[in-house]
């Protein structure tokens, strides 16, 4: 579980996308928050984590599957995922971090799905 106190904020991304180090670069200027980063290029989530931040995001556990890097994906047939069970599509995002849609922010115990830095001034500043 990841949990956060007041005014602290919980970043996971991938450093290899451009977006998230953006966000990284973002996040970490932000007064009047402490920050905790989870990078999954180096950590891992696992299952059960997952299925908590798609709770916190009130999304179904489909939605966390980044469908924009989908072409470089390692696996062959990923757009299956669509047809995929729950449990199936969490063993995958453990598995393969890449795949998680990122960045990912959790403030106190609602998580949001960012496509650019500059979305996170609404809901935050």
């Amino acid at each position: 579980m990841i949990e956060n106190e007041e005014n602290e904020i919980t970043l996971i991304y991938h450093s290899d996308k451009t977006e998230d180090k953006k966000m990284l670069a973002f996040v970490e200027v932000i007064e009047n928050y402490k920050t905790k980063n989870l990078n999954l290029k180096r950590q891992t989530l696992t299952e059960t984590q997952l299925a908590e931040i798609a709770d916190k995001m009130e999304l179904p556990i489909a939605e966390l599957v980044d469908e924009s890097y989908m072409d470089r994906a390692p696996l062959e047939n990923l757009l299956q995922c669509k047809s995929m069970s729950s449990g199936d599509i969490l063993t995958l995002l453990s598995q393969n971090p890449i795949l998680l849609a990122t960045p990912i922010i959790i403030v106190g115990s609602k998580a949001y799905k960012y496509k650019s830095a500059f979305e996170i001034i609404k809901e935050i500043l």
